[in-house]
C-alpha cells in the first residue's frame, strides 16, 4: 500500500456502510480521501474518533443522481486537488417495489434507483478518469456492484430495478476497461467488486428487511470485508488488472 500513500481517492456514498468502511481504511493507509455523500455530517462526526488520520479526510455534499450536483463536486475537487488517483463508485439505493405498479410514486422510485446506481456511476467514472489523466500517474476505478448484477433472484423485490442497474454496471465496468485500452491507456485499471449479502442499512432503508436483526437469519458479511477487498485490489502490481472480484459470505448458496 506504500505506493498509494498521499495519493487521492474519491468515494461516493461515503456516509455509511461500505463507503464509510472504505473511507476509514484508505485514510489509515495514508491515502487522502474525499468522501461524497448527500449527508456529510455523518462523515464529519465519524472523523472525530479517528485522531490524526482525520486530517486525510475531506467531505463534499453530492447527490450522484443529480448531474449538476455531480459536476459541481468534481469541479471543486479539480480546483482544490487538481487530480485524483482512485475512484470508489459506491453510492447505491434500492426500493421494495413491483415494476407492474404504474403509480407515479413507483415511477419516481424507479428513476431514482437507475439514476443513482447506474447513470450516476457512469458520470462519476467519466469525471474521475479525466482527473486521473491530470495526474499522469497510475489510477484505479472500483465499481461496487452486487451479486445481483450477475444473477436474478426470484422472490425478492430487489430483482425488479436494482438488479438491472447492477447488471448494467457489470457491463459498463468491462466496456470502460476496454475503451481505456482502445484509447491508449496503460495506467488506469477498472475493477468490478460484487458483494453478496452485506450487513448494512441499505436493505433496511429499502424495506427489504424490517430491521438489521433480520441479518441474523441469513448468511452475511460486513462492510469491513468489502473494504478489505478494495485494499487487495490496491495491493496488486501495476501490471495486474483484477477485472472482477466476488465476495460472498460462507454459506450463501447462489
Amino acid at each position: 500500500m506504500e505506493k498509494w500513500k498521499n495519493k487521492i481517492a474519491v468515494i461516493t456514498g461515503a456516509s455509511s456502510g461500505i463507503g464509510l468502511a472504505i473511507l476509514k481504511d484508505l485514510a489509515i493507509n495514508g491515502i487522502t480521501v474525499i468522501g461524497l455523500a448527500r449527508n456529510v455530517e455523518t462523515i464529519e462526526y465519524f472523523k472525530n474518533d479517528l485522531g490524526e488520520i482525520k486530517e486525510k479526510i475531506f467531505t463534499r455534499a453530492c447527490d450522484v443522481s443529480n448531474v449538476d450536483s455531480l459536476k459541481e463536486s468534481f469541479d471543486w475537487i479539480e480546483k482544490e486537488f487538481s487530480c485524483i488517483h482512485i475512484l470508489i463508485n459506491n453510492a447505491g439505493i434500492l426500493h421494495n417495489l413491483s415494476i407492474l405498479d404504474s403509480s407515479d410514486e413507483v415511477t419516481e422510485k424507479i428513476n431514482s434507483v437507475i439514476s443513482t446506481n447506474f447513470t450516476g456511476a457512469v458520470h462519476c467514472a467519466r469525471k474521475a478518469i479525466a482527473l486521473m489523466k491530470n495526474s499522469n500517474d497510475y489510477g484505479l476505478v472500483v465499481n461496487i456492484n452486487s451479486i445481483a448484477g450477475h444473477n436474478v433472484y426470484s422472490g425478492l423485490n430487489i430483482s425488479n430495478v436494482y438488479s438491472p442497474t447492477k447488471f448494467a454496471l457489470t457491463a459498463f465496468s468491462e466496456i470502460l476497461r476496454q475503451e481505456l485500452i482502445t484509447n491508449g491507456n496503460d495506467k488506469i485499471r477498472v475493477s468490478n467488486l460484487s458483494p453478496g449479502v452485506v450487513k448494512t442499512e441499505i436493505m433496511v432503508r429499502g424495506k427489504i428487511y424490517p430491521s438489521k436483526d433480520t441479518y441474523n437469519d441469513v448468511a452475511h458479511i460486513f462492510a469491513e470485508d468489502i473494504s478489505h477487498g478494495v485494499l487487495y485490489l490496491l495491493s496488486t502490481p501495476w501490471n495486474v488488472n483484477v477485472s472482477q472480484i466476488t465476495i460472498k459470505p460462507l454459506g450463501e448458496r447462489k
